[in-house]
C-alpha cells in the first residue's frame, strides 16, 4: 500500500480553509484557531502538510513541559538555538517572530498547562503571529477559562469521524481497492471514525485482495476477515 498518498477529505478542507485564514489574520486582530477531534481523525497528518506547503513553525508538545522547557523548544524552532533560560528564550522568540506572521502550529496542545497556552498568547500578542492549537475532543471548551485566550480564538475546526466516502477514496488511491459502498460503509462504522483504524483495515485488505487476484472488496470479503468484530 502506498504511504506517500495524502487524501483531501471534508476534514482537510475545513482545517485548510482555517488554517489559510488565518494565516491572513493582520496584526492587532485575535488569531488564534483551535483544531479538536478525537484522536485517529488525521489532525496532525492534515496539519503538517499544511506547514509543509505553507511552512511556519511545527512544534509537536511532549508530556510535562516546564515553562522553560517549552519556550525552550519554540525558540529552537524559531531560530535554531537553544537559550540557556525562560527569559533569553522569550526574548529569542519575540525579536526571531516581530512582524514575520509565521504561523505557529502547536500540535497535542491539550497536553499543555494553560500557563503555557497564555505564553503562545503573549507570543501572538507581541508578534501578530497566528497561533494554531491542536488537542482532542473538548480542548477547546478547557480554553474559556481564561477569557484572554478564549478571546482571541477566530476559528474552532471540528474533525469529524471518517465517513464511506473518505474510505472509498483512500481504497483507491492509496491500495488501487475498489470497495463498494456497503463494504465503506461498514468499515467506517467498524472503525468508530478513526483514519487510523480504517488505515489498519486497509492492510489487511490489500493482503486479501492480493491473495484472491482481485482488486474489489465487498462486504463478503470484509466480513471474513471478521472486521470490527472482538
Amino acid at each position: 500500500m502506498r504511504r506517500d498518498i495524502f487524501i483531501e477529505t471534508g476534514n482537510v478542507a475545513k482545517l485548510r480553509k482555517s488554517l489559510n485564514t488565518l494565516n491572513d489574520t493582520e496584526r492587532g486582530r485575535p488569531g488564534i484557531g483551535v483544531i479538536q477531534g478525537e484522536a485517529g481523525r488525521g489532525k496532525t497528518m492534515a496539519a503538517k502538510e499544511w506547514h509543509t506547503v505553507n511552512g511556519g513553525i511545527f512544534l509537536r508538545v511532549l508530556e510535562g513541559w516546564s515553562q522553560f522547557g517549552f519556550l525552550q523548544e519554540l525558540a529552537f524552532e524559531a531560530t535554531g538555538d537553544r537559550p540557556g533560560n525562560t527569559a533569553k528564550c522569550r526574548t529569542s522568540i519575540m525579536n526571531a517572530l516581530n512582524k514575520s506572521h509565521t504561523a505557529i502550529i502547536v500540535d497535542e496542545a491539550d497536553r499543555l498547562n494553560i500557563g503555557r497556552i497564555e505564553d503562545l498568547r503573549d507570543v501572538h500578542d507581541m508578534t501578530g503571529c497566528p497561533v494554531i492549537l491542536i488537542g482532542e475532543e473538548g480542548f477547546y471548551p478547557k480554553l474559556h477559562a481564561r477569557r484572554r485566550v478564549h478571546s482571541r480564538v477566530v476559528d474552532v475546526v471540528n474533525f469529524d469521524p471518517i465517513n464511506a466516502e473518505d474510505v472509498m477514496l483512500f481504497a483507491m488511491q492509496a491500495a488501487a481497492l475498489e470497495v463498494t459502498p456497503e463494504a465503506c460503509h461498514k468499515l467506517a462504522q467498524s472503525a468508530k471514525g478513526s483514519f487510523r483504524v480504517v488505515y489498519g483495515f486497509m492492510l489487511r485488505l490489500e493482503d486479501y485482495a492480493k491473495a484472491q487476484n482481485t482488486n474489489v472488496i465487498d462486504t463478503k470479503a470484509v466480513e471474513s476477515l471478521r472486521i470490527g468484530r472482538a
